[in-house]
């Protein structure tokens, strides 16, 4: 058992799940809020970000969500929310 890691999720990936459809928006939020409890989810690939940190990538429906595991301070950190087909 790894116990709840606290979540951070950018302002900007906020306002992103907000202006995405009701379905896509309770997907995501159910991807994220499952990110507490398992922390050490893998996405579907894996992208450095411009800090040389391995951002996971998780596809959801046309999205991309970025996330990475700060296991020191148990915390994940959603970092951005795109569209897929844009990546």
């Amino acid at each position: 058992m790894t116990g709840d890691y606290g979540l951070f999720v950018r302002h900007e990936v906020f306002q992103a799940v907000l202006t995405a459809t009701r379905t896509s928006r309770m997907r995501i939020i159910a991807f994220i809020e499952s990110l507490s409890s398992d922390p050490f989810q893998q996405g579907d690939y894996t992208e450095t970000d411009s800090a040389g940190r391995n951002c996971q990538v998780k596809i959801i429906g046309k999205h991309a969500v970025y996330f990475w595991a700060d296991h020191a301070v148990k915390e994940v950190k959603v970092v951005d929310l795109i569209d897929a087909d844009r990546t």
